[in-house]
C-alpha cells in the first residue's frame, strides 16, 4: 500500500479511487474535494443538532477539561469559546462547574449559528451564554476554549493568538485530530456531512504555542474520537488530543469556582469520573 501510494503511476490511480479518503497538502485542497458530497458540511442544519445531543453527557475528554477548568473560573471572568456552536460545552460544563452567574461565556462562531444559538440561550433564560463574529473579543480572556474547532480554520489557532493585542491566560484544547508526520490536511466524513480538517504535526503544534509565550501544564488523549488514512498511519489520528496551556508567568489558580450544595450530586459524579 505504501509502494502504491507513493509511486507516481499508481498513486494518481489510488487517490481516484479513494476520492476524498485521502491527505491533501492544505485546507483548501481538501475542501475541494469535500464540495461535492459536502452536504452542507458546517452550515448543514443538522450539524449544531449534533453536537448538542453529543454534550447531553460528558465524554471522556471532557473530564479533563473540567478537572482544570475547575477552580479557574472567577466572578466576573470571560471565557471564550472558539468555535462553540450553539454553547453546547456551556450548558455541560455549567452542571458541573456551577460557574458564577457574573461570568461570561462568549462562543465564536458562523453567523447562522449565532443567531440560533442567541435564540437558544434567550429560550433558557440563559444571560452568561453570549455569542460573537469577531475574533479579537478572544483578547484577554482568562480561558479560550476550541474544543473539536480549531482544525477546521486554516489559519492556525496559535497565529491567530499572536495577533491579539492581549493573550488569553489560559487556553484549553480538546479533541484536536494531531499526527506524528508533517502536517497535512484530510476530509471527516460524519455521515451526513464532510468537512475538511488539518491535520497538525503534534511537535510543531506545542512548539508553536510555547513560541507565542504558553507553556503546557498537561496534555490527554480524546479516546472516543479517531481519523485513520487508508495505507497512511503517519497521518492518522489515533486519537485525537487535548491540551491545557498557561501564559508564562501567569500563577495558577485554586478555588475560584464557588461550589452549590444542590450540585453535589454532579461534583460527586466528576470526582467519580
Amino acid at each position: 500500500m505504501r509502494r502504491m501510494a507513493t509511486w507516481p503511476i499508481t498513486a494518481a490511480i489510488l487517490n481516484a479511487m479513494l476520492g476524498y479518503h485521502r491527505v491533501f497538502n492544505s485546507l483548501p485542497e481538501a475542501a475541494a474535494a469535500a464540495r461535492p458530497y459536502a452536504e452542507g458540511g458546517h452550515e448543514d442544519p443538522e450539524y449544531p443538532k449534533l453536537h448538542m445531543s453529543l454534550a447531553e453527557v460528558p465524554r471522556p475528554s471532557d473530564y479533563a477539561a473540567l478537572f482544570h477548568m475547575r477552580g479557574l473560573i472567577d466572578d466576573r471572568a470571560k471565557i471564550f469559546d472558539f468555535g462553540g456552536s450553539l454553547g453546547n460545552l456551556f450548558y455541560l460544563y455549567d452542571r458541573y462547574l456551577n460557574l458564577p452567574p457574573d461570568c461570561i461565556w462568549l462562543v465564536f462562531e458562523l453567523p447562522a449559528w449565532v443567531e440560533l444559538g442567541r435564540n437558544v440561550a434567550t429560550n433558557r433564560g440563559e444571560n452568561r451564554l453570549q455569542f460573537t463574529r469577531k475574533w479579537q473579543d478572544a483578547a484577554g480572556v482568562e480561558l479560550l476554549i476550541a474544543s473539536g474547532a480549531l482544525h477546521y480554520f486554516d489559519t492556525p489557532l496559535s497565529q491567530m493568538v499572536s495577533e491579539l493585542p492581549e493573550k488569553p491566560s489560559h487556553i484549553l484544547i480538546n479533541r484536536t485530530p494531531l499526527i506524528d508526520g508533517p502536517t497535512k490536511a484530510t476530509v471527516q466524513d460524519g455521515g451526513t456531512h464532510r468537512v475538511a480538517c488539518v491535520l497538525y504535526n503534534r511537535a510543531e503544534f506545542v512548539t508553536a504555542f510555547e513560541a507565542i509565550g504558553y507553556e503546557v501544564v498537561d496534555s490527554w488523549k480524546a479516546w472516543e474520537l479517531s481519523l485513520k488514512i487508508v495505507g497512511k498511519p503517519e497521518f492518522s489520528a489515533l486519537p485525537y488530543s487535548g491540551f491545557f496551556f498557561r501564559l508564562k508567568g501567569q500563577a495558577p489558580k485554586r478555588g475560584g469556582i464557588k461550589t452549590d450544595p444542590a450540585a453535589g450530586a454532579n461534583d460527586k459524579a466528576f470526582e467519580a469520573g
